[in-house]
């Protein structure tokens, strides 16, 4: 490329971050619009896009704060945070971390951008078939001893400590959102994507914590034995089953392995 061009470029980048550039002297000037106006265009068509961008991943944020709102934190944001990549796609990843350190005494609001952004995230991810309970019932009593399971690419968690969750809900279904609370106890949002629409569901720290365990690579059986020692006093094999169903419902559950070659799935 053109050296020439190349400093032109970059000073017409650093005048859309409001940085230091002298971009303006390699715009000719005449024309019927003086040359200051046609910089403030572009420079607000740049920003514009941006919070449009914003506010299609941010959605229920954007209607839980309100367009004036929303409108100043993702400018304030965007000065903060330039686009920097050569797409948009992930623009704004940060957004929920920052919203929490403007918002230091409403933490919900970060929680149901977190909500949002994980949600536009397994929407873009990685497709696979779920697994079917007919696989399952080819595995014997001892196949289970080693039986490991694969959950779906899409699949994350995040802690929550405020009822984000039900705040997401009401927007989404055009309601008026509950009051802002602290939860009794942190609970872990659950985030997947099931055919082609995201979903996502509370789920408590032990449930999270064997979803962990599975992911990293226990078997099914050692998953349970962990489970037990961390709550001697629960039906451990009860919670396992009735999580197992909710995993092949959800469609969560892609995969499953023995040790022997001839294992039901993958």
């Amino acid at each position: 490329m053109n050296s020439s061009l190349l400093n032109v470029q970059r000073e017409f980048l650093a005048c859309l971050h409001n940085q230091p550039n002298a971009f303006a002297e390699a715009v000719a000037g005449g024309g019927p619009l003086p040359r200051e106006r046609r910089l403030q265009i572009y420079h607000h068509a740049y920003r514009a896009r941006l919070v449009e961008v914003m506010q299609d991943v941010f959605e229920r944020t954007w209607a839980y704060l309100g367009d004036e709102t929303f409108a100043s934190c993702a400018r304030k944001f965007i000065d903060d945070h330039p686009a920097c990549e050569r797409t948009l796609n992930g623009f704004g990843d940060d957004f929920p971390a920052w919203l929490a350190g403007q918002f230091p005494d409403d933490g919900e609001i970060a929680e149901v951008a977190r909500i949002d952004a994980m949600l536009r995230r397994a929407f873009d991810g990685a497709d696979a078939a779920p697994l079917r309970a007919d696989e399952l019932a080819l595995l014997s009593p001892q196949d289970w001893a080693t039986a490991t399971f694969a959950f779906h690419p899409t699949t994350a968690m995040v802690p929550m400590h405020f009822n984000a969750a039900g705040v997401w809900e009401a927007l989404e279904q055009e309601h008026e959102p509950p009051p802002a609370t602290r939860l009794p106890q942190p609970a872990v949002l659950l985030v997947w994507r099931r055919d082609v629409r995201p979903h996502f569901r509370c789920i408590d720290s032990a449930e999270a914590a064997t979803i962990e365990w599975l992911r990293a690579g226990d078997s099914f059986a050692r998953a349970g034995e962990r489970l037990a020692a961390q709550l001697p006093q629960s039906d451990v094999t009860e919670m396992l089953g009735r999580w197992l169903r909710q995993w092949l419902a959800d469609e969560l559950l892609v995969g499953c392995h023995r040790a022997a070659s001839d294992g039901p799935g993958t």
